[in-house]
């Protein structure tokens, strides 16, 4: 596998490096957080029926328990985070299997198990767990997996495995973005070209198959995004956005919010470019951006190829999935329901963003381990 630290002069640059990285990725976080947060209190406030002191709860729990597991991956040495992801991604395999015969189903779909009053998405721990494993089974392959053909099959068989899991419930957003975050790690590692055109194929026909299984939300979307006029909800986002105009509508005053029915989750983006204009959602694409650079910067620097690969997958899985909410929201390909990290209005999903954060930050800080646990 190529040495993910070529360009590096001394090991003093590489601190230096990675520290700023590290800061300039925290910076982006801290922005896209502060604006979900104005935006979501918008969103709740308009639409309470009640007292607002539940609805600020509710709006900040999930922020202070995300920014809780942030401060405590801090301090967790990168050794018990790569001997400890196969138990986390077995608990989360297990974990996305219990919605479809315990949990709550909405949508056409089960993906939540209620926990008391409020219910969780486990894909949002298999996404990172999915990221450490796939990282250690890669750079045990080290070299191999350029040429080797079992190799990548037994590589593509881990993510099938993991998709098939979502596919059951079924999530097929999700197990076809697992693939992606995938395929970009296989890249990385250093899959040859063939095997990527391969791989395609083989994520392709899967996609063609299961499109054809009988999903009738997945089918209901997709003939929604082939027909002549967008549906209800998305003609009412691209309305939103044509409202807004340049500079928005103003903090609190759209009401197009009131008509999307998904505008605190999935078309968060659409009410967001109303109040705040093209400039807005310009600057939330930059944001997302810069976050990318900084994460494939601190996966540059690091001499470990473990860490490296770490650093790029999770950067990949939040700014990917980023990417797949906007170009849905946008109407360029099929939406998908998944949620704006950081912005959308679901707890679980807002949590495990900031954890994901946290691990990549905790990889990003320059001593390997804290100080406590050096004896490996």
């Amino acid at each position: 596998m190529p040495s993910p630290t070529k360009a590096l002069t001394s090991p003093s640059a590489s601190t230096e490096r990675l520290a700023f990285w590290r800061e300039l990725l925290l910076f982006a976080v801290l922005v896209l957080l502060g604006m979900g947060l104005v935006v979501g209190l918008g969103l709740d406030t308009a639409m309470a029926k009640g007292p607002l002191l539940p609805v600020l709860q509710r709006r900040a729990l999930p922020m202070f328990l995300g920014l809780g597991l942030f401060f405590l991956l801090q301090f967790l040495p990168l050794s018990w985070m790569r001997k400890g992801a196969p138990y986390l991604l077995g608990l989360a395999l297990v974990l996305c299997l219990l919605p479809k015969f315990f949990g709550w189903s909405g949508k056409g779909a089960a993906r939540w198990i209620p926990v008391g009053r409020i219910t969780f998405q486990p894909v949002e721990i298999l996404k990172p767990a999915l990221v450490l494993s796939f990282a250690s089974l890669l750079v045990f392959f080290g070299r191999r997996i350029e040429r080797g053909f079992s190799e990548i099959l037994q590589a593509v068989g881990f993510l099938g495995l993991a998709s098939l899991v979502l596919i059951l419930q079924p999530d097929i957003g999700n197990a076809f973005f697992l693939f992606v975050v995938g395929g970009v790690m296989l890249v990385a590692a250093g899959m040859g070209w063939r095997a990527i055109l391969s791989l395609l194929a083989m994520l392709g026909t899967g996609l063609v198959l299961l499109l054809t299984l009988g999903f009738h939300h997945t089918q209901a979307r997709l003939a929604d995004f082939f027909s002549e006029t967008p549906g209800y909800q998305m003609s009412h986002g691209l309305g939103a956005f044509a409202e807004g105009g340049l500079g928005g509508t103003g903090l609190g005053r759209s009401w197009s919010k009131f008509f999307i029915p998904e505008g605190r989750n999935d078309f968060v983006l659409a009410v967001l470019g109303n109040e705040f204009g093209v400039l807005g959602s310009l600057l939330v694409v930059g944001l997302f951006a810069l976050l990318l650079y900084a994460g494939i910067q601190i996966a540059r620097q690091k001499r470990d190829s473990w860490a490296s690969l770490v650093s790029l997958g999770l950067v990949v899985q939040i700014v990917g999935q980023a990417c797949f909410n906007m170009l849905g929201v946008t109407y360029t390909i099929p939406e998908k329901g998944i949620d704006l990290p950081f912005i959308s209005s679901g707890g679980t999903g807002l949590v495990f963003a900031l954890a994901t954060v946290g691990l990549l930050a905790r990889i990003a800080r320059p001593d390997e381990d804290p100080p406590w646990d050096r004896t490996r």
